[in-house]
């Protein structure tokens, strides 16, 4: 009897460790705020209270696509019926050994898993292919649905560019992005319904290509997962983290940035850099040969900036070729003056207080240059077919289309041309450089056999941060103040620039901008509004103040030029020729004067009030309690002060508001051009206050 009990004691204390799922049994995990569990049925929960995260049969967890290397064809492959969950500690285990493609069996084994990790749900996984028939082309897991949504109280918050909210889950509807890149910013986002937050993102300290994917569908419920590139004969799926939370979006932001923070450190910044209020960009010469300003024009333009209060002026289709012609050849024109011209005038510009910064581009080649015909093969992307991806930019309606090859940052001898072209802008005495579409592309898959990169996937991902870095270290080591800058807003670049040239929602108004987003994940980080008009919108100015978004005007066109240097009213027939010309009901909507008084008194307000516009910390409505129709408040914190800007957004009427930040005392209040303000009065139409506290 006792030898019995011992055996069968052993039994059970085997099967505890080593638990495979039968009929009746329940395997769970938990964190501080939710339940993961998968039932006797096969049925994989994830639960917060009375809030479902997920609900979905667990054979259909994850899917894997393998292609024939000879034939091409692809099949995607999913767990099977068969698959049994085994709890091994505290981390659920699934394990498949060989695929079925037919009747043929596939040597690929595949360990998906799944546990907690700093108070999260973590999945992920290795595969490992024996095959040399079949390639694992790519892995999507966790494949998540029954996400529950309350359609009139649920907010989406995607990062895009700066970010996105969507207040219903239909105008959603169905979107994928590719991250790294503008379109996929952070490899996370948030779903947020009565004061509960599902966070899901990916913690992948290599910041490698990933799709992820969210979905509303006509089940009232949401599906989501992440997609990884294979390519290789064993993968690891990186941390994909799933948080239920409480509390407002910003939780599920600081949980990002505290990862972020273990991996990754922030560059420091020039002093000039962070104070500084924006950027003059001017085209000297556009596509079509037209020149519309000369190097020693840079003294009139010294005077415009001045004017307006920008100390940052941005010399573009200043090359040879013009603005998107002849790259990767950035050379100076003697038909604007020449080099020795060009340097004087930026040293003429330095002398009164101004800094200059030259464009590159870090993307395209054109495909009518030698460097083009004698370098492609080596440095231009190949998508799957082996076929190079080309672009084209065609700025005038007459013109033949300008045609380009895209480069990949994979290629080492693409590398060293963009960073041939910087070193040149810097020996001509700029302050900085703007390596244009670096940081908006999407991590494009490189099938080339000529570059440096083993992978596909690692040609826009890791391959770009390199560039980026490479030639950060090269401009600062003989100057720290030196400023590279790139277009576009992505975390993968946020440790290698100074600063974001802004494109897309946020840096623009578009319907569901959230700029919050990336602001408040990232204050540090500086980031241009993209404002293609040769003046500044009161509207458009005061949205960029509110969130600390630096200010921009763009001179591009021929009546941009002349609005700029006499003050002349652009017409519509001014650019009939242009296919994309600036909105000319912006330019109209006020005089000459007026704009430029405006946009001076405006950068003025914030340069008096640097500690926060400039240095403070963006905190977007933390802690801050206000009401009022139409209107917008946002803090940034700076020491024991917290700097409020109160916008009223009413294009007509004046408002009131009440605003109070508890455990803070009021003590000024000021507004542009106005150093002190009442700060409890109605605030003007389309006004901003500042309102300054400080903590008791």
């Amino acid at each position: 009897m006792k030898k019995t009990n011992l055996i069968l004691l052993v039994c059970l204390m085997i099967g505890s460790l080593n638990f495979r799922l039968h009929a009746g049994n329940i395997v769970e995990l938990k964190t501080s705020a939710s339940i993961l569990k998968i039932d006797s049925k096969g049925n994989i929960t994830i639960t917060q209270g009375k809030v479902v995260h997920l609900n979905k049969p667990m054979n259909q967890l994850w899917a894997v696509t393998l292609k024939n290397n000879t034939t091409g064809k692809e099949t995607v492959l999913l767990p099977g019926k068969e698959i049994k969950p085994e709890k091994k500690g505290e981390t659920i285990v699934f394990v498949k050994e060989n695929f079925l493609v037919g009747q043929a069996t596939i040597p690929v084994s595949a360990k998906f898993t799944i546990s907690v990790k700093n108070d999260a749900f973590c999945f992920t996984g290795h595969l490992k292919n024996n095959s040399n028939d079949w390639m694992i082309k790519e892995v999507r897991y966790p494949d998540m649905s029954g996400t529950v949504a309350n359609e009139k109280d649920t907010k989406i918050y995607w990062p895009v560019s700066m970010g996105e909210c969507y207040d219903n889950p239909k105008s959603f509807g169905s979107k994928t992005s590719i991250y790294p890149g503008t379109w996929g910013s952070m490899p996370w986002f948030s779903i947020n319904s009565q004061g509960n937050g599902l966070y899901f993102g990916c913690h992948d300290p290599e910041r490698g290509r990933k799709d992820f994917h969210l979905q509303f569908d006509t089940e009232k419920s949401f599906q989501a997962n992440f997609t990884f590139p294979g390519y290789q004969s064993e993968f690891t799926i990186p941390d994909v983290i799933v948080k239920p939370y409480t509390g407002s979006w910003h939780n599920a932001s600081n949980y990002y940035r505290a990862w972020f923070d273990e991996h990754f450190k922030l560059p420091e910044i020039a002093p000039w850099i962070r104070e500084n209020s924006g950027l003059m960009m001017v085209i000297f010469k556009q596509q079509n040969g037209n020149i519309m300003w000369r190097y020693n024009d840079i003294d009139r333009l010294c005077d415009i900036a001045e004017k307006l209060n920008f100390k940052l002026i941005g010399l573009w289709g200043w090359g040879v070729g013009g603005h998107d012609r002849l790259y990767p050849n950035f050379l100076p024109d003697n038909a604007m003056g020449g080099r020795k011209e060009l340097e004087a005038a930026i040293e003429r510009a330095h002398q009164r207080g101004f800094k200059v910064i030259m464009y590159t581009n870090g993307n395209i080649m054109d495909a009518s240059t030698d460097f083009y015909t004698y370098n492609g093969i080596e440095t231009a992307h190949l998508n799957e077919k082996m076929d190079l991806n080309y672009e084209s930019f065609i700025k005038y309606n007459y013109l033949t289309p300008v045609v380009f090859a895209r480069g990949c940052p994979g290629s080492k001898v693409w590398r060293k041309a963009i960073e041939d072209a910087v070193s040149n802008v810097k020996s001509y005495g700029a302050d900085a450089v703007h390596v244009d579409q670096v940081g908006v592309k999407s991590a494009f898959l490189c099938h080339s056999t000529h570059h440096d990169h083993e992978l596909p996937q690692d040609a826009f991902a890791k391959y770009r941060v390199k560039m980026m870095h490479d030639i950060r270290e090269k401009l600062k080591k003989d100057n720290p103040d030196f400023l590279l800058m790139t277009e576009g807003t992505t975390d993968l670049l946020v440790t290698e620039v100074d600063v974001f040239h802004g494109l897309g929602p946020g840096s623009v108004i578009t319907a569901n901008a959230f700029p919050s987003l990336f602001r408040y994940t990232f204050p540090e980080s500086i980031i241009l509004q993209l404002n293609a008009i040769p003046m500044l919108p009161r509207y458009d100015a005061n949205y960029a103040a509110i969130y600390g978004i630096r200010h921009e005007i763009m001179c591009r066109y021929e009546a941009d030029a002349e609005y700029l240097a006499t003050g002349k009213m652009p017409e519509k027939d001014d650019y009939k020729t242009v296919n994309s010309p600036p909105v000319l009901s912006k330019i109209l909507e006020v005089s000459h004067d007026d704009a430029t008084s405006y946009a001076h008194q405006l950068m003025q307000f914030e340069n008096d009030n640097k500690d926060f516009f400039r240095n403070g910390k963006f905190i977007d409505e933390e802690g801050i309690e206000y009401q009022g129709d139409d209107i917008l408040a946002k803090g940034f914190v700076n020491g024991n002060k917290i700097g409020v800007v109160v916008w009223n957004q009413n294009l007509s009427e004046k408002k009131v508001f009440s605003l109070s930040v508890p455990n803070y005392q009021l003590i000024s209040a000021s507004e542009p051009g106005k150093a002190t303000a009442n700060p409890t009065s109605a605030l003007d139409a389309n006004s901003l206050r500042l309102i300054i506290f400080e903590k008791q």
